[in-house]
């Protein structure tokens, strides 16, 4: 994958996160939300991560972005299960952590795409 095609992505991950962010801020209803939350929750978590190890092909990127985000997912979901019931403030987590290490990926790839690194 190359350097912009993967920052292009990375944009448009940090722009499903903000939907999913004003979805649940407005607490908006409907068939948008549902359809922004399952690409949030099956990619975002999954891209942040991966983007750091820059996987040599395409497939083994999105293979290793889906079953990433799913591990995520459960993790969070399983540590509510042994906790306190708590999505609200999970998600809050999840959408936080995830906007920071997007926007730290469109950082760096600003730097090496623009020669400074």
């Amino acid at each position: 994958m190359t350097a912009k095609v993967s920052t292009a992505v990375t944009a448009a991950l940090l722009a499903v996160t903000a939907v999913t962010a004003a979805f649940a801020v407005l607490d908006l209803q409907g068939p948008a939300r549902v359809i922004v939350t399952l690409l949030f929750l099956f990619l975002v978590p999954g891209w942040s991560v991966i983007a750091f190890f820059r996987p040599s092909t395409s497939s083994l990127t999105w293979a290793l972005v889906i079953a990433v985000s799913v591990a995520i997912d459960l993790l969070g979901a399983q540590l509510m299960l042994l906790t306190t019931w708590r999505p609200a403030l999970a998600s809050v987590f999840a959408l936080v952590v995830c906007a920071v290490l997007l926007g730290f990926h469109l950082v760096t790839a600003r730097r090496t795409v623009g020669g400074h690194a």
